[in-house]
């Protein structure tokens, strides 16, 4: 009996070491975006003068796997290649949020991993927000991942030229 229970504490033993060393791994080799031409580090946040713009949350965990990091790897690349005037002009915002140290931020959006959160706010308030809780499936497979922000990005945009209309 004390053999069979030894085997099994130290299978989970090896399990816990395997997983910890997964995690560290993949934090460490999770590509990392360059910066932009202009030297910043970050996506630049602007301001609109109407208040009307969608802010893009990357949400993640304070530690982050492999698949928080590719989540804002890619949001970042397609923020940066295909929504480069929005930027620009302050109609999109990007912020990164750690959401275990922003509390109020995770009751606000019930936020239970790390996600995307597009927020619409129109004269300065939100009105509304999508919380795309399939970029960790996505994740992986960068074109299914990029065609659902990109979509998600879109409506959101599409809403704010409604009401401008």
């Amino acid at each position: 009996m004390m053999t069979n229970l030894q085997t099994w504490t130290r299978r989970i033993l090896l399990a816990f070491v395997f997983v910890t060393i997964g995690f560290a791994l993949g934090r460490q080799t999770a590509p990392q975006s360059p910066p932009p031409a202009g030297g910043q580090g970050d996506i630049a946040m602007h301001s609109t003068g109407n208040g009307d713009k969608v802010i893009v949350y990357a949400v993640h965990m304070t530690f982050r796997c492999w698949e928080c990091n590719q989540i804002e790897f890619l949001t970042k690349e397609l923020l940066g290649k295909e929504f480069a005037d929005q930027l620009a002009s302050g109609a999109i915002d990007y912020q990164s949020v750690d959401y275990m140290k922003d509390t109020d931020f995770a009751r606000r959006y019930n936020i239970a991993s790390s996600t995307i959160v597009l927020a619409r706010f129109e004269d300065g308030q939100e009105v509304g927000f999508d919380r795309l809780d399939e970029v960790w499936t996505k994740a992986r497979n960068q074109d299914e991942f990029l065609a659902y922000v990109r979509g998600a990005i879109l409506a959101q945009l599409g809403q704010l030229r409604k009401k401008a209309a």
